[in-house]
């Protein structure tokens, strides 16, 4: 095992201030809390290492260390935590209709060997609908079991412009176990799902121009289709103020519809660190939101 890693610390530019949400992607949904009452708002401060992948299908990939900004609010029709938010559009018994949004990665060419001379990749915001539905729920009220549906158009930005670049699905099962003695105080939430995406979503991470293509890069063009399965782990535990967060994302690329471009050469991508946020500042008033477990 390489242990001779590539630490990066973010600074704070246009673009990395976007960037810095990305952690939402898994720090939105993971904070499952003590079998207790939550408040309405909280504001904390903590660090996030990590490493992943320049993208999913690259051999590449690197360390990160991102300063956090984190917030938190349980409001009765609306949901945030960090770069993700969820509007609660329609409830109809264990069915709910909501609004989910969240970010992705930049990625920089000329530090990745696959993409060397072609442009970067810039952050991308996804935005759409998510259809929820609430399969089942322990007798003690501690463990749940969700199938979650977001279908998101996902456009591509670095602050000067916004660019529509496709969609983007992952229809999944989450279960969620709440923190209690039993389990030491920690709490955990398993998610795995197929993913897909459109041609033009896919040809923006995976496309060769003409113009791009050389003796050992052809040209390539994206298409619609099954983009791999997706599987996450993530803990959970507070320390009075201070919430820990190891997760662990990894995504098996083989068959996705992607993979004989020559941009893809890894069928296995890697999502790993762990969250660490202080909370210094809360609502006196409890949480409002009627179906956030966390």
């Amino acid at each position: 095992m390489n242990l001779n890693y590539d630490i990066t610390i973010i600074t704070l530019s246009s673009v990395k201030k976007l960037v810095i949400l990305i952690l939402s992607q898994f720090l939105a949904s993971i904070a499952i809390a003590e079998n207790r009452e939550l408040s309405l708002w909280e504001f904390g401060v903590g660090a996030l290492p990590f490493r992943t992948d320049n993208y999913r299908g690259s051999p590449q990939n690197k360390w990160y260390l991102f300063p956090l900004v984190s917030y938190t609010y349980r409001g009765e029709n609306v949901e945030a935590e960090n770069g993700y938010v969820r509007g609660h559009i329609l409830r109809a018994g264990n069915l709910t209709l909501d609004l989910s949004f969240s970010l992705g990665l930049n990625v920089n060419s000329d530090a990745d060997r696959l993409r060397s001379g072609m442009k970067d990749l810039d952050p991308t915001i996804e935005l759409g609908p998510m259809v929820r539905y609430y399969l089942w729920r322990s007798k003690d009220n501690n463990q749940f079991l969700n199938l979650e549906m977001p279908y998101r158009a996902v456009y591509t930005t670095n602050l000067t412009y916004l660019d529509h670049v496709g969609y983007y699905s992952i229809p999944y099962l989450n279960y969620l176990t709440r923190a209690r003695s039993a389990t030491a105080g920690w709490a955990t939430e398993l998610s795995v799902g197929p993913q897909y995406g459109s041609g033009n979503f896919h040809n923006h991470f995976y496309g060769v121009t003409s113009g791009e293509a050389t003796a050992t890069r052809q040209a390539y063009r994206g298409r619609r289709g099954y983009s791999g399965v997706s599987g996450s782990v993530v803990l959970s535990k507070r320390l009075g103020q201070v919430l820990i967060l190891p997760f662990l994302r990894y995504d098996y690329l083989d068959g996705a519809v992607y993979q004989d471009s020559p941009l893809f050469k890894n069928r296995h991508y890697t999502f790993f660190g762990v969250g660490l946020i202080w909370y210094f500042a809360r609502s006196d008033r409890a949480q409002e939101a009627p179906t956030m477990v966390k």
